[in-house]
């Protein structure tokens, strides 16, 4: 789950992508190595929101707003999609209506309509003002797009079936109905669900299972040179296609003896295509993950395009 974070934080702009993380297993006392979970992706600039699930008050509170952010979605949406409303806010802002004007006494513009439709008032002095319906048009035109949202849900299990004593447990139920709701309606309004799962039968039950159009099967690591590594699996598509990959490893630390970082650089036009230029850079020394540098280098490319970060659900 860290690396599908990690190619959708590097494929998209904070002000344009929110992602949103929720550890099912997630707990006080899970910290470091492998219980570490989706902790370590906080540093990413995309990451708005954090659910470990363990406080039900929280829990609840995550369900509610993400339940108010697919309603508020659906009525800004209406009944277009999310790439439809897209597409028709860059055409209007593009569309100049044409208007026609002759000059009278050197004092009055005169539109083609003599009601005085449009969006200019025909006032009595030579000030043109604009009407409150136009200004407040001017002014949504001039807010930011609606981003995507993607929900990463790591131990989706464990939210489905809590373990007896969880503390978790009274307010899984509440975060499964929101998620739930994410797989049916998210796809229109621009929010998707990415979940991971153990073996478990009542999570192929679930609506997130029946509704993905995408499934991985990781196989198991095991020791020897022609075993699985780790990150091996098989990708199911649509059409029932199967394509065997292999993922990275992300959160890995590298050597310090390593000089090349992740660097952000603006890229020319008549430099497209050319290989990214090596160079050496001052070893930190203290072996940092390959994450962190990741999410250095976005912060970094984010303060330099002004990109705002969309607002967290908590």
């Amino acid at each position: 789950m860290r690396a599908v974070v990690a190619s959708l934080a590097a494929a998209e702009r904070p002000d344009r992508l929110g992602i949103v993380l929720v550890d099912g297993r997630g707990g006080p006392g899970a910290g470091g190595g492998h219980g570490e979970g989706l902790r370590v992706c906080t540093d990413v600039p995309h990451v708005t929101t954090l659910l470990m699930a363990h406080d039900p008050v929280r829990m609840r509170e995550f369900a509610q707003s993400l339940s108010a952010e697919l309603k508020r979605r659906s009525e800004l949406l209406g009944r277009s999609d999310f790439a439809e409303w897209h597409t028709g806010r860059e055409l209007s802002g593009r569309m100049v209506a044409q208007r026609t004007a002759t000059a009278r006494g050197g004092e009055r513009a005169e539109t083609a309509s003599q009601a005085g439709a449009g969006d200019l008032d025909s006032p009595s002095s030579s000030t043109m003002r604009l009407r409150p319906g136009a200004a407040r048009r001017q002014t949504e035109a001039a807010a930011p797009p609606l981003p995507r949202l993607v929900v990463v849900v790591d131990d989706l299990d464990a939210l489905v079936s809590p373990a007896l004593g969880s503390t978790g447990r009274p307010a899984a139920g509440s975060v499964m109905r929101a998620l739930e709701a994410v797989a049916r309606e998210g796809e229109r309004l621009g929010v998707h669900l990415v979940a991971a799962t153990g073996p478990c039968a009542r999570t192929a039950e679930t609506e997130p299972a029946r509704r993905a159009t995408l499934r991985v099967t990781l196989d198991a690591p095991a020791p020897g040179p022609d075993e699985p590594a780790p990150g091996r699996g098989r990708l199911t598509g649509p059409d029932g296609r199967v394509t065997p990959f292999q993922g990275g490893r992300v959160t890995g630390r590298i050597p310090r003896t390593a000089t090349l970082r992740p660097t952000v650089v603006p890229l020319e036009w008549h430099r497209m295509g050319d290989p990214p230029a090596r160079r050496p850079v001052r070893e930190l020394g203290n072996g940092p993950t390959d994450l962190a540098l990741l999410a250095s280098a976005l912060e970094r490319a984010a303060r330099e395009v002004a990109a705002a970060k969309v607002p967290s659900l908590l």
